[in-house]
């Protein structure tokens, strides 16, 4: 009997070891599984991040070329700002001595005029051969036009340009027809 009692245990036994190796075999299964698709997750997401990481750097040199040329159109703006004031204040400065000259001539006229009263012994009688000179009629100004240029498209540039020239340059001068 001794060997009857063996016998069913290693019986025993056998069945209890095939279920342990099934169990090993699924799980190494299992875990092979996971780490392919782990593996291909991996390999997809360098790939991925290898894309953007192209594309971001494309776009850095597409922005800062994009930087470079805002940077060159200021500097042409600010370039364009400064002309137009200085051709404001060189229109300013010739309407300004146009009439400068008026009142300087008007002052003369006064001051003539005030020396002869005086010279005529203190008496404050005008002569009769006196006409007195009419001031020269001022003529309005036209509301001041805005001529700046930042902040506009060029489309409105070239229209601000156009029209601000068009104040700053005088008219050609008019020819007068010889009286023959």
């Amino acid at each position: 009997m001794a060997i009857n009692s063996e016998e069913p245990e290693i019986a025993e036994e056998a069945p209890a070891e095939k279920s342990k190796l099934s169990l090993v075999v699924i799980l190494s299964v299992l875990l092979g599984i996971l780490l392919t698709l782990g593996g291909g997750g991996a390999v997809l997401h360098l790939r991925e991040s290898k894309a953007l990481q192209t594309e971001m750097l494309t776009i850095r040199a597409e922005l800062k070329t994009k930087n470079l040329a805002l940077e060159d159109m200021q500097e042409q703006i600010g370039a364009l700002s400064s002309q137009m004031s200085i051709l404001k204040d060189s229109a300013a400065a010739r309407s300004g001595s146009a009439s400068e000259r008026a009142k300087q001539k008007e002052t003369a006229a006064q001051v003539a005029g005030g020396n002869e009263f005086k010279s005529s012994g203190g008496k404050e009688k005008a002569s009769s051969l006196e006409v007195p000179v009419p001031p020269k009629a001022v003529k309005p100004k036209p509301p001041a036009q805005n001529c700046e240029l930042v902040g506009k498209s060029p489309e409105e540039q070239a229209a601000t340009l156009k029209r601000c020239v068009g104040l700053i340059d005088p008219p050609p001068p008019k020819e007068k027809a010889s009286l023959h």
